[in-house]
This record gives structure tokens, sequence and C-alpha cells, in this order.
């Protein structure tokens, strides 16, 4: 058998409900989606980043790969240096290629490495150009990739770590507004 409700809820529910409808558009909250630049900022320039490791192609790999990524995360588009709204300019200041899991052999090979990791870190900037002032930096962000020593090159993990790096320069740059 089933009770049937009680005769106070039904009103009591209502009351409440209509009371939220008028309360709540009176409030000042709001939600906005997706981060992105300051909305005076509607393009970038990207310029090619110095490179201070013996890397020859790094500065290039980053530069393709944030011309791909940042202006789409950002809500942007590409522009040229003269007339973009904001710069994004940095250096690469380490590639490091290191054992990450290795095991001890024998008298032929005391050491066999299993796995290595790339760690590439770059200092960044970008600028408002109009207000001249820096909307985000830093000064150590780094990237990492790992490869199978056995089956894989460092090409592989660097991919990996540039593609970290710019996904934490959008993070960082999202995070200041």
């Amino acid at each position: 058998m089933r009770s049937l409700p009680k005769p106070g809820r039904p009103r009591r529910a209502k009351a409440l409900a209509l009371a939220a409808a008028l309360l709540l558009p009176g409030c000042n909250y709001g939600f906005q989606g997706g981060g992105g630049f300051p909305s005076h900022i509607r393009t970038v320039f990207i310029e090619p980043f110095e490179n201070q490791t013996d890397r020859f192609d790094l500065e290039n790999v980053i530069f393709t790969q944030l011309l791909e990524e940042l202006p789409r995360a950002l809500g942007v588009r590409p522009g040229g240096r003269d007339v973009a709204d904001a710069i994004v300019r940095g250096r690469v200041i380490r590639y490091e290629d290191g054992p990450l899991s290795y095991s001890t052999g024998n008298r032929d090979r005391p050491v066999e490495i299993h796995r290595n990791q790339v760690q590439i870190t770059i200092a960044v900037e970008i600028i408002d150009r109009r207000r001249n002032v820096v909307l985000w930096e830093s000064s150590g962000v780094t990237g990492i990739g790992e490869y199978e020593t056995s089956a894989q090159n460092d090409d592989v993990a660097r991919n990996q770590a540039v593609k970290n790096l710019v996904q934490r320069i959008i993070e960082g740059a999202q995070s200041q507004w």
C-alpha cells in the first residue's frame, strides 16, 4: 500500500520554486566558458624563439606547435608583428635527454638503459602591445617526453615534450584571467 503525500508538501515546493525564480535573476553571478585573452586582444604574433641549446631545429618545432595550438586555445587569430594585439616570445634554455629506467648488467655491458626522458625548458612571455604590459611570463616552463631506447629515438620524446610545453603555456596564460 502506497502512502499519499502530506497536504503541505506540494504547496511548500511550489513556494520555494517561486521564491528561487524571483530571487535568482537579481544575483550578479555569471558563468563564462573557456579562458583566452582579455577581450581587446584579437590577434597574436608568435616570434620564433631564441635557441640556447645545441639542438638546431628545436626553435622551429616549438614555433610550429605554438602557431597550431595557441591562437585557437586562447580564442584569437594569428597576426603580423606590426598589427598583432599581443606578442609571444621566448628562449629555449635547456634540452636534456637522460635515462629514466635502466638495469645493471654484467662486465661486458655494465648498464642497460631501457627508457629515456627528454626535458625541454623555455622562458616565455606574452605581451599586450596596446597596454604595453606583460600578460603572462615564466622563466622556467618545462615539457617532458619519454621514449623506449630499444625501439624509438629522442624525436618521439621531443615531440611529446613540445606538446607538453605548449599546453603549459596555454594553461599559464589562461590562469591570468
